[in-house]
């Protein structure tokens, strides 16, 4: 995404130079030399390939998280994708280092996927706790428990299928979050995992809101909350509502990572 808005922006670029030079042409009354258009154009080109070069060195440094955490973990068989739309590498050592630092009984989670199965593999590690783990889309649900079948994970995870729904809450009305009426969720979470609702469902502006005000009771003093994708809009807006409205919390955003990383702690 930050790739292709930068290609965007000097493609645009490129266009206004060479309007302008039309423009003067004309305005003169010379003749314009299309090897200049074709010049700037062309550094665009060479801009476009020689930015990828970003991009190659990011991937090399999530493989280079991806490898000992595969070690760590004794992982041996194929995840599922990383990155994208999926949890980056260091996000996921992020979750490890915080629950072989934590040891957490109860880890919920908002958004299943490669996540949800790390998580399983370190909750193995560790010989204790259990992680639930949300999904509005009934195919990724499926998709996560044949991935933890696959991994024979299924004692340290459930996966609910939790359709997306509309709450109405006191300053943000019709904003909508998992359907948690029917799930079991105990109280004493320590450790909240949040990766969805995805910015694509469209159903709400600020999708990952809703986790503080409607689990709120449901966490207790020590709790950890890992936001991932926090360099995002969306996400920067809803850390500074939490952070306006809630001051029992304390945050620390992580930066020098692939998508952003908030660590928010239940202080009080």
């Amino acid at each position: 995404m930050k790739k292709n808005k930068s290609i965007k922006k000097s493609l645009i670029i490129s266009c206004i130079i060479c309007l302008s030079y039309l423009f003067l042409c004309s305005y003169l009354n010379t003749a314009y030399h299309i090897e200049f258009i074709f010049i700037i154009f062309l550094i665009n080109y060479i801009f476009s390939k020689l930015y990828s070069f970003d991009e190659i060195r990011t991937s090399y440094k999530q493989l280079e998280i991806l490898i000992p955490l595969f070690n760590d973990l004794n992982i041996t068989k194929k995840l599922p994708n990383t990155r994208g739309y999926a949890a980056s590498p260091d996000y996921l050592y992020k979750i490890k280092e915080t629950i072989e630092k934590n040891k957490p009984n109860l880890i919920l989670e908002a958004g299943s996927g490669v996540s949800t199965l790390i998580t399983a593999y370190c909750l193995e590690k560790i010989g204790k706790g259990k992680i639930i783990s949300l999904d509005h889309n009934e195919k990724y649900a499926n998709q996560t428990r044949d991935e933890l079948k696959k991994h024979n994970l299924c004692k340290y995870a459930d996966i609910i299928y939790a359709p997306l729904k509309k709450y109405d809450l006191s300053k943000n009305k019709s904003l909508t979050w998992y359907d948690i009426n029917n799930c079991e969720i105990k109280k004493n979470i320590d450790l909240f995992v949040i990766d969805g609702p995805p910015i694509n469902t469209k159903s709400s502006k600020l999708p990952r809101y809703p986790a503080i005000p409607l689990m709120l009771d449901k966490m207790k003093v020590g709790t950890t909350i890992i936001l991932d994708d926090a360099r995002r809009e969306n996400e920067q807006k809803t850390l500074k509502l939490w952070e306006k409205e809630y001051s029992s919390f304390e945050f620390n955003y992580l930066d020098d990572n692939d998508k952003g990383i908030a660590i928010i702690k239940k202080i009080k």
